[in-house]
């Protein structure tokens, strides 16, 4: 066996030893093997170093094109290129706390340096992620451990039922990405759990809104308060006690779920099929969420920002004319929210009522000409104009119809969990008449996530006013 054989055994031996273990101290016997390891992994290291120099040399040697030589003859030492392995950091048990913090970081930022994530805006996104939750070591090391080229090969070939054709390193890779349930966690550069969703998509809401994360439990907790209450006291007069109230605020993370179906046929046929599949998951999820941030009930799902908001009477304002938005409704609507909120306030409609806003014409300013030519204007009032489908279109006149939000949409918490997006491979469904295999393979997919207004004081909506 050669050196690189020998080292490649030898690294395989190490990460058997590391997964054996998990998150447990080695026991003694364990320590003892991994120090030989990684003595003998040192000296391979550096015979394959030495080799490759003496290669190098005589390679530089060949392509001179005589014996002429720099200098007294004397011959400059060859250069030689080490390519940091982003990935050594996984079988380095030296590591503790903090160092370890940072060092996942920097791998998983370097896994990730020739991978295409779609763009500057996702990968200042995955970077934000990875030094936000870097203290989740564990977390940390299972999107690097999901990195590894070895991983996505061995997806690949789970996902399209060629398990038996896995090498043992790739069986070694694919078991650090085993869910709980059974499914395989996605590579990290596919998981649209921890890809941000572009600006251009139909999930409006997510790009206003304010997105936390979570990699620990299923609720995630925070704090709201109404503020310090300051007064004006004469000498030496005895301050009040100003401190504010605080209460708790919760969002609770629910399952959202996703099943495609393919012909075994078309399975085979259709090269690429797992990674094409894998777009149409984060594309359904898109629109799943995109529709519960709009209107999900808050049970089982989501709760959408519409919902929210209707359940308090004291944040609607009622339009003066059913059925009909006129520039009154709009200026009470500006201004019945709080100034605190006004500022940094969005508009959220429906395209239904953004034309006919439109249609006011110079009522509202220029911008908003009744020139069907001219597309829409981005404000309003000077303030963001956003428009979402998913957003209520009812106009019965016989209730309270929802029509327009205006508010300040950092008040709205949308909870990911980044790296939870799994995939389960179904080799064959089964037929509801006679419970028999009809041909028909599929993927099962699950992730998790929650939203809910955990500021309702910073909005105010706009509801049309019944006829009755």
């Amino acid at each position: 066996m050669n050196p690189s054989e020998r080292l490649a055994a030898v690294e395989d031996e190490l990460r058997a030893i590391h997964e054996a273990a998990g998150d447990e101290p080695l026991t003694d016997e364990q320590q003892a093997q991994w120090d030989e390891l990684r003595s003998e992994r040192g000296r391979l290291q550096e015979t394959i170093r030495r080799q490759e120099e003496r290669r190098e040399e005589v390679r530089s040697l060949a392509e001179r094109p005589g014996r002429t030589e720099a200098g007294d003859g004397a011959r400059g030492a060859p250069q030689v290129m080490t390519k940091v392995d982003p990935f050594a950091v996984l079988e380095d048990r030296s590591l503790h706390g903090g160092d370890l913090q940072r060092a996942l970081t920097d791998a998983n930022l370097k896994a990730l340096e020739e991978r295409d994530l779609g763009g500057a805006d996702n990968e200042r996104h995955v970077e934000t992620l990875l030094r936000r939750h870097g203290g989740d070591t564990r977390w940390a090391s299972n999107l690097l451990a999901r990195s590894r080229p070895e991983y996505e090969a061995g997806f690949s070939k789970m996902m399209t039922g060629r398990q038996e054709y896995l090498t043992y390193e790739e069986r070694a890779a694919m078991a650090v990405g085993t869910a709980t349930a059974g499914g395989l966690l996605v590579p990290t550069h596919l998981d649209p759990t921890l890809i941000l969703t572009n600006a251009g998509t139909s999930n409006v809401i997510r790009g206003i809104a304010r997105v936390v994360t979570l990699t620990v439990g299923n609720v995630w907790h925070g704090v709201t308060t109404a503020g310090v209450t300051a007064s004006w006291d004469g000498e030496l007069v005895e301050v009040s006690d100003d401190t504010p109230a605080l209460a708790a605020a919760t969002v609770s993370t629910v399952q959202a779920q996703s099943l495609v179906q393919a012909s075994i046929a078309a399975f085979e046929d259709i090269a690429g099929l797992s990674s094409d599949v894998l777009m149409l998951f984060a594309d359904a999820r898109d629109r799943l969420e995109g529709a519960a941030h709009a209107t999900g009930s808050g049970s089982g799902q989501p709760k959408g920002i519409f919902t929210a908001v209707n359940a308090s009477a004291s944040l609607q304002v009622t339009s003066t004319t059913a059925a009909t938005i006129g520039l009154v409704d709009l200026h009470s609507l500006y201004r019945t929210l709080p100034v605190r909120w006004r500022g940094r306030g969005t508009w959220l409609t429906n395209p239904l009522y953004s034309l006919a806003i439109k249609a006011l014409g110079t009522a509202v300013s220029a911008s908003f000409s009744t020139d069907i030519t001219q597309a829409m204007a981005g404000s309003l009032l000077g303030r963001p104009l956003v428009e979402s489908d998913d957003a209520p279109t009812t106009q019965t006149t016989t209730a309270l119809d929802n029509e327009i939000i205006f508010g300040d949409f950092s008040g709205y918490t949308i909870v990911d969990m980044p790296g939870g997006f799994s995939v389960e491979f179904i080799p064959h469904m089964f037929n509801t008449a006679n419970n028999l295999p009809d041909g028909r393979r599929a993927w099962f997919a699950y992730w998790r996530n929650g939203a809910d207004a955990t500021n309702l004081a910073s909005f105010r909506m706009l509801v049309d006013k019944t006829s009755a």
